[in-house]
C-alpha cells in the first residue's frame, strides 16, 4: 500500500496553462483523506510553491529548488538546505557562457538573470517576484547561491547537459528541469535525496512511495520510489526510466494514477 506521493510541479501536476484542474485537486484531497502524505517536488522557488499550491493538503515538508531546499511552505521555515559550494559557482557560470547559454543565479528570495535572457520575465506570475535582470550574474558572486541555471535551445540542451555532467562529475549535481533549463546544485542535492530525507523522517519505506515527473530531474525519485510514474508529455529519456507512463499533464495524468492505481487499495 502506498503512503506517500511525490509529485513534480511544472509539466506534471500543473497543466500547460499552469493550473491544477478540479479533477486533480479532488484526487489529491481524496488521497490525503485516506492518510497518504503528499509532497510537491519542484525545481521552483519557495514563493512559487506557496502561491501555486494554496488549498492543497500539504502537511509534510516540501521539496524546493530540486532538493536544495526542504521547507514548511505554510510558515516559510527552511528545514534543510544545501547551497552550491562557493568555489564552484564561477566555474559553473563560465561553463554555461562558453556553451552559449543565458544564466540565472538563484538566492533564497530572488532570482537574477543575465540581461535579455529569453522568457525570463514570464517565469513568475505576481505576487511572486519577477526575475531581476543584470548585466552579468557573475558579478553577484560571492552572494550565497542555491543553484546556477543555464537557459538555451531545447534542440541542443540535452547534449549540452551531458557535456556539463561530464565536466563537473563529482563536483556538482547537473540536471535538467525543463526543455530549455539546465541546473547546477550541490553534489549531494537531488529530488531523490530530498525525498529519501523526508520519507525517512516520516518512517515511510521507499516501496511505499509513488513519484510522478516529466523531466531529467525527476529520475532520481523514480529510482527511489516503489512506483515511478512518467507523464505522457515527458521526454523519452524520462519515460524509459519510469515504471509506468500515464496520460499527459493536459489530460489529468496524475489524477488518473491516483484514481485507478492508488485509491482502490483504501476502499
Amino acid at each position: 500500500m502506498y503512503r506517500l506521493l511525490a509529485i513534480d510541479l511544472d509539466g506534471t501536476l500543473l497543466t500547460p496553462q499552469k493550473l491544477i484542474t478540479p479533477r486533480t485537486h479532488k484526487a489529491l484531497q481524496q488521497a490525503a483523506h485516506a492518510g497518504i502524505t503528499i509532497v510537491i517536488a519542484t525545481g521552483q522557488t519557495l514563493a512559487v510553491l506557496q502561491n501555486v499550491c494554496v488549498g492543497l493538503p500539504l502537511r509534510a515538508p516540501q521539496i524546493i529548488e530540486n532538493g536544495a531546499i526542504i521547507a514548511d511552505i505554510h510558515s516559510g521555515k527552511v528545514l534543510h538546505e544545501k547551497l552550491i559550494p562557493p568555489e564552484h559557482i564561477l566555474s559553473a557560470l563560465s561553463a554555461l557562457r562558453a556553451l552559449g547559454l543565458h544564466r540565472a543565479y538563484h538566492t533564497l528570495h530572488r532570482v537574477y538573470v543575465d540581461k535579455d535572457t529569453p522568457r525570463a520575465q514570464k517565469w513568475y506570475r505576481p505576487p511572486v517576484p519577477a526575475a531581476v535582470e543584470v548585466e552579468d550574474v557573475a558579478a553577484l558572486y560571492p552572494l550565497s547561491c542555491i543553484k546556477v541555471a543555464g537557459i538555451g535551445e531545447a534542440e541542443s540542451l540535452r547534449e549540452k547537459r551531458r557535456e556539463l555532467e561530464r565536466i563537473f562529475e563529482g563536483r556538482l549535481y547537473v540536471t535538467q528541469s525543463s526543455f530549455d533549463i539546465v541546473e547546477f546544485l550541490h553534489p549531494e542535492v537531488s529530488k531523490g535525496n530530498a525525498l529519501k530525507f523526508i520519507a525517512t523522517g516520516l518512517n515511510i519505506k521507499p516501496e511505499e512511495i509513488v513519484a510522478f515527473g516529466d523531466n531529467h530531474n525527476d529520475i532520481g525519485m523514480f529510482r527511489l520510489a516503489g512506483l515511478g510514474v512518467a507523464m505522457g508529455n515527458a521526454h523519452e529519456e524520462v519515460q524509459a526510466a519510469a515504471d509506468y507512463v500515464t496520460f499527459s499533464n493536459a489530460e489529468d495524468g496524475v489524477a488518473e494514477v491516483i484514481e485507478k492505481m492508488i485509491l482502490p487499495a483504501f476502499r
